[in-house]
């Protein structure tokens, strides 16, 4: 799911020299979806990202999901700046007000429980889109847990994905390792993973992740998850006007 991912971070490195804060200007913008027309983007997005390794769920990740609709759930998209085309995309659940989907086919362990967490699923690329799209739509879920005081995000990752996901921070959520049937992705088996929200950039720091430029010590703009908060911090309070 992540081929790539370093060097492409790589490839869009740059600096804002004003006020010594590295920003970085992406050839693509992240959002929150919301509107109909965005969200029929991202499921045929799904279909053809998925598509490609999953052959014969192809035409299920293309259809409408109720989980899209539910309150708890939000879901990101990247655009492209210069067709507009949407070239990833990925969903954030929290358990806030039901259960997470991945609890559909597991117990929690003890520590876990009672805890505010959420579950990242649906994250697809165009393929052969160039630019760190994974990496920033990963950055745009640890943004958004963070304003939402999540303690930790869930996955469900496929063996041939471990290894990316242990290198953005996820670690196994049982010791022994286990693969689990995931009902929400087709029966097939998954390591279970979980990201501590609290932890996540000392841990990062510690490893000398690659990601860890890009995640926690650039400033992008383009990811865009804060737009009325954005521009209060551009603008200020506006003036109250007289009536």
């Amino acid at each position: 799911m992540f081929p790539g991912l370093w060097a492409e971070d790589r490839a869009c490195e740059g600096a804002f020299e004003g006020a010594g804060i590295d920003e970085v200007a992406l050839p693509f913008s992240v959002h929150v979806v919301s509107s109909e027309e965005q969200l029929e983007a991202v499921q045929a997005l799904r279909e053809v990202a998925y598509g490609r390794h999953l052959p014969h769920l192809k035409a299920s990740f293309g259809e409408a999901d109720p989980l899209d609709r539910l309150p708890g759930t939000t879901i990101f998209y990247a655009e492209d700046k210069l067709t507009g085309e949407v070239v990833g995309s990925a969903r954030i659940q929290t358990n806030r007000r039901a259960p997470l989907q991945i609890e559909r086919s597991v117990a929690l362990p003890d520590a876990w429980r009672g805890r505010l967490l959420a579950e990242i699923t649906r994250l697809a690329v165009r393929p052969g889109y160039t630019g760190p799209v994974r990496l920033a739509l990963v950055k745009a879920s640890h943004l958004y847990c963070i304003a939402m005081q999540i303690g930790a995000v869930l996955a469900g990752s496929r063996q041939s994905l471990l290894r990316s996901y242990r290198m953005l921070g996820f670690a196994p959520l049982f010791e022994d390792g286990r693969l689990v049937p995931l009902v929400h992705a087709g029966g097939l088996p998954h390591h279970v993973l979980v990201r501590d929200m609290v932890t996540a950039e000392a841990d990062a720091r510690a490893r000398d992740a690659a990601d860890y430029p890009f995640v926690f010590r650039t400033y992008h703009p383009d990811i865009d998850l804060f737009a009325a908060v954005t521009d209060r911090v551009g603008h200020g309070l506006r003036p109250r006007v007289a009536h």
